[in-house]
């Protein structure tokens, strides 16, 4: 078999698209440069505009136009996978002549059972968390547990002016996205925990910043009639990659009472930035969230309402505590000193498990695992050496007089 590095790497997906599956490509994009393990990035449809630098920065040195052979790692989800395939081939390439692995993204206890049937085309699945991960199994679907990187670029930040933000202010971010199932992130809950804040203190400083993805039209009228008072700020607008970070760094406390999440990407690169992260305590978030590095909510589980989200027939998610998300919160509001200390210690130990360089590991261990072991993967051709006897004419050359 061949070594990993006589084998094309080719990550494959939609690394300009500003969603979650385009984070969770330049997540892993970013993983494999650190490790400098050479690789190609393919975008599959190449719809998404490219107006953000920090993608260009990212990605760039490794985009490729022409699909390749050798392993390649589709980081797209299940109700895509006919179609990329398609635009694979269309694109030139083979998709049976080389080693297929999908990345996909869930969010609920159970992966699809029509989408499972989709990734069984795939030579292996690569899950994004343990819960994915048991979300797969429960479809009958093996994985290998590789997660993402929530590390984020160094780099000059925009001040809180720059969003409207008070500098005095406690503040709590929260975002989701009104085109995808809100109620999956839950915005009324933490505009209900503000609420039973003000009420409980009502002279402290505490303001919420709603950011909103402004896919349709209405959003920003939908989010605005949550803002009758100073304490709620919305922020309806697309952010860039720095705009994003900064509003990120910008807040104390990223507040995530969701109900379910495959990942929890927004509370890791909070605890990546040093911020302090509140969220439900079930699903993809508790692999880097603890009681110890973070403010871990209470929870029951409950079904899935009918139609609240894709596949949701026997389905369950999480209903969060509010009184204990208040509990949590309250002791560092008045000791703002205790909540950098746990902001301190998320921010080591998510680094520390999800950070480039940990998720590079992982990733690096199965590719080498892969071309150690996968059949669909040709060793490179033998060669003959080269002939140390120079070609005749050229030693009549070389001996020629001057």
């Amino acid at each position: 078999m061949p070594e990993l590095d006589q084998v094309p790497v080719t990550l494959i997906g939609h690394p300009f698209a500003p969603i979650g599956m385009g984070e969770q490509l330049r997540s892993h994009i970013a993983a494999c440069a650190r490790l400098q393990i050479p690789f190609g990035v393919l975008d599959i449809f190449r719809y998404a505009q490219r107006a953000d630098a920090a993608h260009h920065a990212l990605i760039d040195a490794h985009e490729r136009t022409a699909p390749a052979g050798g392993i390649r790692v589709f980081h797209v989800n299940g109700d895509e996978v006919d179609a990329v395939i398609a635009a694979f081939e269309r694109r030139g390439g083979d998709f049976a002549a080389g080693h297929n692995v999908i990345v996909p993204a869930w969010e609920l206890p159970t992966y699809p059972k029509l989408w499972a049937q989709r990734l069984a085309r795939f030579d292996e699945v690569w899950a994004l968390s343990g819960f994915i991960q048991a979300s797969l199994a429960a479809a009958g679907i093996a994985s290998h547990l590789v997660g993402q990187s929530v590390e984020t670029e160094p780099g000059v930040l925009l001040p809180r002016r720059a969003f409207g933000i008070r500098e005095s202010a406690f503040v709590l971010l929260h975002s989701f996205d009104l085109s995808s199932y809100a109620t999956r992130k839950n915005p009324e809950a933490v505009l209900t925990l503000l609420r039973r804040l003000r009420q409980a203190a009502p002279f402290l400083d505490v303001q919420l910043v709603l950011k909103v993805k402004e896919i349709e039209k209405d959003a920003a009228a939908w989010a605005e009639s949550f803002a009758t008072e100073a304490t709620v700020k919305i922020i309806a607008t697309p952010l860039d990659t720095l705009a994003t970070r900064s509003l990120l760094a910008a807040c104390d406390c990223f507040v995530s009472l969701h109900r379910a999440e495959g990942f929890g990407r927004g509370l890791g690169e909070a605890m990546a930035l040093g911020r302090l992260a509140l969220g439900t305590g079930w699903s993809g978030n508790v692999d880097f969230m603890t009681e110890a590095n973070s403010l871990l909510v209470r929870h029951t589980l409950t079904k899935v309402p009918a139609d609240a989200y894709p596949h949701w027939q026997g389905q369950h998610w999480a209903e969060p505590d509010l009184d204990h998300a208040m509990a949590l919160l309250r002791p560092v509001l008045q000791d703002p000193a205790r909540g950098r200390a746990i902001a301190a210690r998320g921010r080591r130990e998510v680094l520390r498990g999800f950070g480039h360089r940990a998720v590079g590991l992982r990733i690096l261990a199965r590719l080498q695992a892969i071309a150690a072991e996968s059949t669909k993967l040709a060793a490179p051709p033998l060669t003959k050496p080269p002939s140390l006897a120079k070609p005749a004419a050229r030693r009549r050359r070389l001996a020629a007089p001057a």
